[in-house]
């Protein structure tokens, strides 16, 4: 830390910016200089004298140019935001000043944001910013905007720059003046929410008028307002992402909640005339979960002053812990509610969808053989496909491994895991390997290209998403049968029941005697639902291809979701870090995109259709 602000370190900081690079330092008393990259603006927070406002300076850290003062004069602030100012100005032919502040907290009667800006000169950037501001909304809290000239900023004890200077520089000073809400007036305690909340959405407001000012008054032309956040993630955002991604790598949820005597189990509920529930067995648990979550709950994701990634990172969190306590409770009643809480539950509209399906396709012909190919044919057939990603990106460490305790197919860890009795039509086997290996695979390790590793091992929710683009990667290679319809809609229905309070027994025979599926199909199904004590996750498949037709009817991209397992509404975070170069392009596509053969299709899904026209 520095005592003082002298000459020599100006013009360090003045160079280093000149010469494209970061400034990142300590200013007396505990202030700080963060410019992320040369930037055509600059956001300002004074603390008041005497009366540190932490609360409020947090607001700052959230931009990728700002200062952070603790001096009581302005003898030595003021040459070092001219020097900047001045640089920039002459680099970009404009520059921007917002100092922030916050009202007294004692006047009940102030806006909850007030504007200071100069009366005529540039009215279309003072405009915007109160645009910005009246578009936000708190629970509770009325959004009141006023304006106000910048008078005050312009004159002592606050003034930095003289107005002849701003005019002659082409510098634009605004001032942002905040009621502080997001403390208790008569404690000085933060509510933390309310703060994360306000401040993730004066920074975008923030970012959007300075867009607006740098794209018409500068040289430098942001593809997109998230441009100008920030681009430099700290040492620390990394590490939180690496603790959460150890924790997640320490257990293979679906591997432990997935019995591996399937079928002694089916034997057993056969020999009982399915009138008796099974007794099911699992994997000993290799993990402690209360320990793990002692861990997860110590990550100091709070330390994190990015709002985008601090977000990814508590919500992962969340995720984490509920997976935990669903371990915990694995084989008892309690399994079922925190699988509604991170699965969901089937909606009424989702159960219409589901009903529609089961009569609308009749019943498979019993008499009807089905050609099965052979499990090694199968997994050879993968390999080759594995190969064929593998060849845009040399550093895919995939593979398929054949087991006697899987059940079907599972990706796990991005490798394909096969089970030894799997029966697997030969006509299903590409849309198959199009599900496993061209979702869920690449996904995996297209998020695994990436700084970032929550994307690889997925935010939360993810699944609804990946069963989508898994399924529907199966009706555009032509192997979305409607068999596969109905048994998704079975599911569908057997997670509604289960919810609603009924028996294995009672779900196998419903599958059974009204929407005549064939024995082990049934049994299939309701150990899928079942297992674990209640799993709702296999209503996210049918969910998860619902949605994403109403995403891709919208005219909305379908390469962009296979940049990593993440989830729908999670789209405008990934192009903003994109934006923001913290996330690169993606290196893998799927055949199917490639494929020439394939585009009318993928036009045919931008026009717009239903689940019932993939029949």
């Amino acid at each position: 830390m520095i005592e003082s602000i002298t000459d020599s370190f100006i013009r360090k900081i003045t160079r280093s910016l000149k010469r494209g690079k970061q400034a990142h330092r300590r200013l007396p008393n505990g202030g700080l200089l963060y410019i992320d990259r040369p930037l055509p603006f600059l956001v300002l927070f004074r603390h008041p004298a005497g009366h540190p406002d932490h609360a409020t300076a947090d607001f700052l850290k959230a931009n990728a140019s700002y200062i952070i003062s603790h001096q009581e004069r302005n003898e030595e602030l003021r040459p070092l935001v001219q020097s900047i100012a001045k640089a920039m100005a002459d680099e970009f032919g404009a520059f921007m000043i917002i100092e922030l502040m916050a009202a007294p907290a004692d006047t009940s009667e102030v806006p909850l944001f007030k504007v200071l800006g100069p009366e005529e000169q540039l009215p279309t950037t003072t405009q915007t910013i109160v645009k910005e501001l009246q578009t936000i909304k708190l629970p509770g809290i009325h959004t009141s905007v006023e304006t106000a000239p910048n008078e005050p900023l312009l004159q002592e004890p606050l003034c930095l720059m003289p107005e002849e200077e701003l005019k002659k520089h082409s510098i634009l000073m605004l001032g942002l003046q905040l009621k502080p809400v997001y403390k208790n007036n008569a404690t000085g305690k933060v509510y933390p929410l309310l703060l994360r909340t306000l401040r993730e959405k004066v920074a975008n407001a923030i970012k959007k008028t300075v867009f607006d000012f740098v794209s018409v008054q500068t040289t430098h032309h942001p593809v997109h307002f998230q441009a100008l956040g920030r681009q430099v993630v700290n040492r620390v955002a990394w590490r939180i992402d690496k603790q959460l991604t150890n924790i997640s790598d320490q257990f293979r949820f679906l591997l432990l909640v997935t019995p591996v005597n399937n079928n002694e189990a089916w034997a057993e509920f056969q020999k009982a005339k399915y009138n008796k529930p099974p007794t099911f067995h699992y994997r000993l648990m290799p993990i402690d979960a209360d320990q793990l979550k002692r861990k997860l709950y110590n990550i100091s994701i709070e330390k994190v002053d990015d709002p985008t990634l601090g977000y990814l990172f508590r919500d992962k969190r969340h995720e984490l812990d509920k997976m935990l306590t669903m371990l915990s409770d694995r084989n008892s009643p309690d399994f079922l509610y925190s699988s509604m809480q991170l699965f969901g539950i089937v909606d009424d509209q989702l159960l219409k969808v589901a009903e529609g399906i089961l009569a609308a396709i009749p019943e498979p012909d019993a008499g009807k053989d089905t050609d099965i190919i052979p499990v090694p044919e199968f997994a050879a057939l993968a390999e080759q496909e594995i190969a064929f990603l593998r060849e845009q990106y040399p550093a895919l460490d995939s593979g398929v491994d054949v087991r006697e305790d899987v059940v079907g197919l599972i990706v796990s860890k991005g490798r394909l895991n096969v089970g030894t009795d799997a029966r697997i039509p030969r006509h299903r086997a590409a849309a198959l390997i199009q599900h496993e290996v061209g979702t869920h695979i690449l996904t995996y390790y297209n998020g695994k290209a990436q700084p970032l590793q929550q994307l690889y091992i997925g935010s939360p929710g993810y699944e609804e998403l990946q069963e989508g683009l898994a399924v529907l990667s199966e009706w555009l290679v032509g192997g979305l049968d409607q068999n596969r319809m109905r048994i998704l809609a079975a599911r569908v229905v057997a997670v509604y029941h289960l919810t609603k309070g009924c028996s294995f027994t009672d779900n196998f025979w419903r599958l059974k005697d009204e929407y005549k599926f064939d024995d082990e199909t049934a049994w299939d199904v309701t150990m899928r639902v079942h297992r674990g004590g209640g799993l709702t996750k296999d209503a996210v498949y049918l969910r998860g291809l619902v949605h994403l037709l109403n995403y891709l009817k919208e005219g909305k991209e379908l390469e962009p979701l296979l940049i990593g397992k993440i989830r729908q509404d999670y789209i405008p975070i990934v192009q903003e870090l994109i934006y923001r170069n913290v996330l690169r392009p993606m290196p893998i596509r799927p055949r199917y995109l490639l494929d020439e053969r394939i585009k009318p299709k993928l036009e045919q899904l931008k026009a717009g259709i239903s689940v019932f026209n993939l029949l």
